[in-house]
């Protein structure tokens, strides 16, 4: 059995993705844990899990893997969940947070994108 994403894995997660420059955390639909950056949603952790945007390139290729489905309700923005750590490190978890980050930063205004050095 694949090791689970258990409640203290995923505060681990969320911390290392909140150190990320600009990341907040919310609270919104009854208790799910939201990380935005300047108010735009990267990352959410619920119900034993983590979902977050990916590349629209990997993204069937990621729901394909073992451990991992679309995200309810943002799949069709190319966001997936993470259930066990079966195809991911933690490590991987990390970097990959890190880059839906980057992914959402990316569309925000040049501006903004300026800020944050991109």
């Amino acid at each position: 059995m694949s090791p689970s994403l258990d409640a203290a894995l995923l505060q681990q997660l969320e911390q290392h993705a909140l150190a990320l420059p600009g990341v907040v955390l919310d609270i919104k639909w009854g208790g799910v844990r939201v990380l935005q950056i300047e108010g735009k949603m990267f990352a959410t952790f619920h119900d034993g899990g983590v979902a977050f945007k990916v590349d629209a390139d990997d993204f069937l290729a990621l729901c394909d893997l073992p451990g991992v489905s679309p995200a309810p309700y943002l799949a069709r923005a190319r966001w997936i969940r993470l259930h066990t750590l079966q195809s991911f490190s933690v490590a991987q978890i990390e970097a990959r947070l890190a880059a839906a980050r980057l992914i959402v930063l990316s569309r925000l205004s040049k501006a903004l994108r300026a800020q944050y050095g991109l």
